[in-house]
This record gives C-alpha cells, sequence and structure tokens, in this order.
C-alpha cells in the first residue's frame, strides 16, 4: 500500500477514535477503552478494504477505457448539435400550433 493510503487509513482510524472518545465522555462521563480501540481497528479495516476497492477500481477502467488520440478524439466525446447528434433545445418541435 502506497503513502496515500497508509495516510488516509490513519487518518479516518485516529478521527474514529477521536469521536469515539469523545462521545463516551460526554454521554457516559467515561471512556470504554476496549470499546474505542475495537471502533478504531474496524474503522482502520473498512477504509482499508475501501481504499484497496476504489485503486484496484480505477487501475481496471484505466486499463479496459479507449485509448484517445487526435485521430479519434470526436468518437469519444459527447454528440452535440453541430456534430448531427441531438438538436439544441432552443428548436420548435412540430406540435407547436396550439
Amino acid at each position: 500500500m502506497d503513502r496515500r493510503g497508509i495516510a488516509e487509513i490513519g487518518g479516518l482510524s485516529l478521527a474514529g477514535g477521536v469521536l469515539a472518545i469523545a462521545v463516551q465522555q460526554v454521554l457516559v462521563g467515561g471512556i470504554d477503552w476496549v470499546l474505542v480501540v475495537g471502533l478504531v481497528a474496524c474503522v482502520g479495516i473498512a477504509a482499508a478494504a475501501n481504499y484497496q476497492a476504489r485503486t484496484k477500481h480505477a487501475a481496471q477502467v484505466a486499463t479496459e477505457a479507449p485509448a484517445v488520440t487526435e485521430d479519434n478524439y470526436e468518437q469519444h466525446g459527447r454528440p452535440t448539435a453541430g456534430d448531427g447528434g441531438v438538436p439544441p433545445d432552443d428548436t420548435r418541435s412540430g406540435d407547436d400550433d396550439r
């Protein structure tokens, strides 16, 4: 895992731990450290799984995407009114004779 992933997982775990401590202190008046450690571990595992899924998906999309070059860039864009695509929104339709 790269530095960005480690920083993201560590930051989310730290934020989850601080939030768990603050909520317990406010609501209960004491801190259950076993619960805090468990919540931090769960947040870290979920953040790691999320990061890996996002990076794998981005790599898969990058490998499957067609290469856009100067010769074929018009094929990969959205059709516009000037390209023979959809008509512009301000044109009148045929049944406006009311």
